[in-house]
């Protein structure tokens, strides 16, 4: 009877210590605190915690605000972002994150007014992360060539690297007694070993760099939406609205051609002539086609093969 009063004991115990640690992670979640918009990983396990709006004007609290790393399961912060300020709706700032397909990695670009102001890999480690600054490099190797606001891309690659693409540019309210300078950067970074293994930047022209600009926006098919009513258009809907199909179709034309540029202005001469030859023969295709929404769907495909290449 002694023994199993003891072990009763003990269990009691032992559910009061688990109810505690329970209490306790699920303090952890920053008060006045949301999930970033788009910031879940693919699994939907984890997500990035930022000061809500409301909170940051109403406490006046719109300098200093960290972001975090969290489980969105089990409620549980991960861990605080380093280096980082930002609320959610932030005026002439924003936060963009990029997770791998596997959700183990992620980068958080943190944007100002013109370019980034920094850029971060949060790689999971067990119930924390390591952070890895990727913004330094970029900028470093941009800055040879001259300073100026940069914006980035990122892509991952197996074998647990990262391909990120950059364009730095000068002069952005285009003043004529101002400079403009435009540049590109490349490079692969490998997550296992923490080095780039490639790396390089050059000057480009001004028409590359608009070029280039539309072709690394993979997301582009999420800002465009076909609504003859304003009213059907979902809250907070911030992209491209058309009137119809037709005239979808036409603006993921010019789309099209923008990124065919910049794979023309790109790609090695020799690799280039076989893509002009494919792409002639995909518009005979496409314009045979009568319906709008498919010559959509066929255009949407197309330019996704043709920012594969500049990758």
């Amino acid at each position: 009877m002694r023994l199993r009063g003891r072990v009763l004991i003990l269990c009691f115990v032992l559910a009061l210590h688990l109810g505690l640690a329970r209490a306790v992670a699920a303090a952890d979640w920053p008060q006045n605190y949301v999930v970033h918009e788009h910031s879940e990983s693919p699994d939907d396990r984890y997500g990035v915690l930022v000061l809500s709006k409301e909170a940051a004007i109403e406490q006046d609290q719109t300098d200093g605000n960290t972001t975090y790393l969290a489980n969105l399961q089990t409620r549980q912060v991960l861990g605080e972002v380093r280096e980082t300020d930002y609320f959610e709706g932030q005026n002439h700032r924003d936060l963009q994150v990029v997770w791998s397909p596997d959700s183990s990695v992620c980068v958080l670009e943190y944007e100002g007014r013109y370019g980034f102001d920094s850029v971060f890999a949060l790689e999971l480690k067990g119930e924390g992360f390591r952070q890895i600054d990727l913004g330094e490099h970029i900028q470093k190797s941009l800055g040879r060539l001259f300073d100026g606001y940069v914006n980035a891309y990122f892509r991952f690659a197996p074998d647990h690297k990262l391909k990120v693409r950059a364009l730095s540019y000068t002069n952005p309210k285009q003043l004529p007694d101002e400079p403009s300078n435009y540049a590109r950067f490349q490079g692969t970074f490998d997550l296992k070993s923490e080095k780039w293994t490639d790396s390089n930047a050059r000057k480009i022209k001004s028409e590359d760099q608009d070029a280039l600009t539309t072709a690394y926006q993979e997301d582009f098919a999420r800002h465009m939406i076909v609504a003859a009513d304003s009213t059907k258009v979902p809250e907070n809907f911030t992209g491209s609205m058309f009137s119809s199909e037709e005239e979808k179709a036409d603006a993921l034309d010019k789309i099209m051609n923008d990124v065919y540029a910049a794979v023309r202005s790109f790609l090695p001469p020799g690799r280039f002539a076989k893509v002009k030859q494919e792409q002639i023969a995909w518009l005979k295709t496409r314009d045979a086609t009568q319906s709008a929404e498919e010559k959509s769907k066929l255009t949407e495909n197309k330019i996704r093969a043709l920012q594969d290449l500049l990758w």
